[in-house]
């Protein structure tokens, strides 16, 4: 049985919290989004607009920072390519099962980044 690839808005989900990861790496603090904050009906650009913008000040912070830090975010930059959803982030508002899909990619993303980032990247 073929793969099945995931939807654009399920990548989405997974950017921004690769994008998450790597502002909490680079020490920017803050609260992450919880799933239950981008189960709504909402474009994903508007969750995603800002951290692409900051993007490379935190991979720049997260250099300054150093050691594990900088590592850790190096890694998470290096994902993001695959990420990014072949149709661009979609600009629409999102219907019921897209916004299951935003929101469940985001948390996968994080729980994986969490596994394997553990300390660095609480927040």
């Amino acid at each position: 049985m073929a793969e099945q690839k995931p939807s654009d808005h399920h990548l989405s989900g997974r950017l921004l919290a690769a994008l998450w990861t790597i502002r909490l790496l680079a020490g920017k603090g803050g609260a992450a989004p919880r799933r239950d904050d981008l189960a709504v009906k909402e474009m994903p650009m508007r969750f995603l607009g800002k951290e692409l913008s900051s993007l490379m000040d935190h991979v720049m912070a997260a250099r300054c920072r150093g050691g594990d830090h900088w590592k850790s975010a190096a890694e998470v930059v290096r994902e993001v390519p695959d990420l990014l959803p072949p149709k661009g982030v979609p600009g629409d508002t999102m219907n019921p099962r897209e916004m299951h899909a935003f929101a469940d990619g985001y948390a996968e993303q994080r729980a994986a980044h969490a596994e394997k980032y553990g300390r660095l990247v609480e927040g």
